[in-house]
């Protein structure tokens, strides 16, 4: 499924869906922005990762004088014990680390979506380890998401 076809099946579908796409994970809520939100943040504790970073895109754009239609947050996350693993198995990947997560509000409907380890790792480094560690870290994430259900 092309990224485009998965923005637009993602913009047909009903609230509270669970899309497994191509290269990402995404979660589609009816509920309010700052509520899924704070249920994302406590899922991420639950499931032994750290949130490293939070971007509220709003706030950083309203100092350019930039406005924002609905509001959007990116998370940057990891498991630290994968985390290690990983630069440990290939330090090039260093890079790819923190994970980030997106909250975005549109149309009533608040969006969660995070890049699949596996289809952006692997394509960064040939060491055999790295397909089982992003499997890992992605079921993580797949754990993460699925909880905002």
């Amino acid at each position: 499924m092309s990224q485009m076809t998965a923005v637009r099946a993602t913009n047909e579908l009903h609230a509270d869906a669970f899309i497994h796409g191509e290269n990402t994970l995404t979660v589609i809520s009816e509920q309010p922005f700052e509520e899924v939100a704070a249920r994302l943040e406590g899922s991420i504790a639950a499931n032994a990762m750290t949130i490293v970073q939070m971007h509220d895109f709003n706030q950083l754009l309203a100092g350019n004088s930039i406005r924002l239609s609905g509001r959007c947050r990116v998370y940057e996350v990891l498991e630290p014990r994968l985390a290690v693993q990983l630069v440990v198995a290939d330090p090039a990947l260093a890079h790819l680390l923190p994970s980030r997560i997106a909250v975005h509000e549109d149309d009533g409907l608040t969006t969660v979506t995070a890049p699949m380890p596996t289809a952006f790792m692997t394509e960064y480094s040939h060491v055999l380890s790295v397909a089982r560690l992003a499997k890992s870290f992605e079921a993580g994430l797949h754990r993460v998401l699925s909880a905002l259900r």
